[in-house]
């Protein structure tokens, strides 16, 4: 029985670091603010956004392989993008 509570007990050691150790896909990502409130991303293969927020609380996201992303946010608070 001790064995069944060891074994279970280091599991759950495992499982507790594996969650908040970074995956690599996290890794290498760095965002600055600006003086304005604009937000740039640049992750380490080279990829980038930039985002900005109008003066409605709207948010604009240009991706560097020519997408974007528009966000508004309701009255209620809910945030629809497309």
């Amino acid at each position: 029985m001790k064995k069944y509570i060891t074994v279970a007990f280091m599991a759950l050691i495992f499982l507790s670091i594996e969650s908040v150790t970074p995956k690599s896909s996290e890794a290498g990502i760095s965002c600055s603010t600006d003086f304005y409130g604009n937000t740039r991303c640049v992750d380490s293969g080279g990829g980038s956004s930039n985002t900005r927020t109008d003066f409605f609380g709207n948010t604009r996201t240009n991706f560097s392989d020519g997408s974007s992303m528009n966000c508004r946010t309701d009255f209620y608070g809910n945030t629809n993008c497309n």
